[in-house]
């Protein structure tokens, strides 16, 4: 596909595909699951954590979602991206000159470019300042505050916004194979998947290692 051809607006998701992840930024969602945990079970927070970290192990036994599935959380395998989205990692993120720059580059060359992101606008806005990006950079910001991802309401939603422009003409990049790539797919929007450390074969999009890579395809 030539995108400098044929696509006119752009959205991206907000976490871990503006930025990526850091052990501080894993060490806040930890934090948040551990609430999470304390909350269901009816147990002090400290009890919480010891039972997610006798499970989880620091990584050498079960994943974080299967540790929750096994202390029997509620939606275990939405947890994690909740707790990315509404943990308070705000204070971790740092501006990213080269990431700022493409962002500047690729709004001159295309019609807009938007968030579409599971965080609420409160959250959102705290991020993108402490990235150094002023939020009036982009046209739209599509929150959960009012549409979610994962049913496909906040990328129906972003369509509206440009009535008369196909679907086909719209890109959106994140990170997450089922809520950035099958969902919007699904109503027609191309997709590129970033921060991506491994390639699935089943993923019929570019799966770029960081997303200063998409500069080669856009611009």
């Amino acid at each position: 596909m030539n995108y400098k051809e044929q696509i006119k607006v752009i959205g991206f998701d907000l976490d871990q595909t503006l930025y990526p992840k850091s052990p501080e930024i894993d060490t806040a969602i930890q934090v948040y699951l551990y609430h999470k945990i304390a909350d269901h079970l009816h147990i002090p927070l400290a009890e919480a954590e010891k039972k997610f970290k006798d499970l989880y192990r620091d990584g050498s036994g079960l994943s974080g979602r299967l540790t929750l599935k096994a202390l029997n959380i509620p939606d275990y395998k939405n947890s994690i991206q909740e707790a990315l989205e509404q943990a308070d990692i705000s204070r971790f993120l740092k501006p990213n000159d080269e990431i700022n720059e493409l962002l500047l580059q690729i709004k001159k060359k295309y019609r807009a470019i938007d968030i579409i992101t599971g965080s609420n606008l409160k959250i959102t806005t705290e991020k993108l300042l402490h990235l150094g990006m002023e939020p009036a950079m982009f046209s739209h910001i599509i929150t959960d505050d009012h549409f979610a991802k994962s049913n496909g309401d906040a990328y129906k939603a972003w369509l509206e916004r440009y009535p008369g422009v196909d679907a086909s003409d719209f890109l959106y990049v994140g990170d997450r194979p089922k809520t950035d790539y099958s969902v919007p797919r699904e109503l027609g929007i191309v997709t590129i998947l970033v921060n991506q450390k491994k390639v699935d074969p089943e993923i019929d999009s570019p799966q770029l290692p960081t997303l200063l890579d998409i500069k080669g395809l856009l611009l």
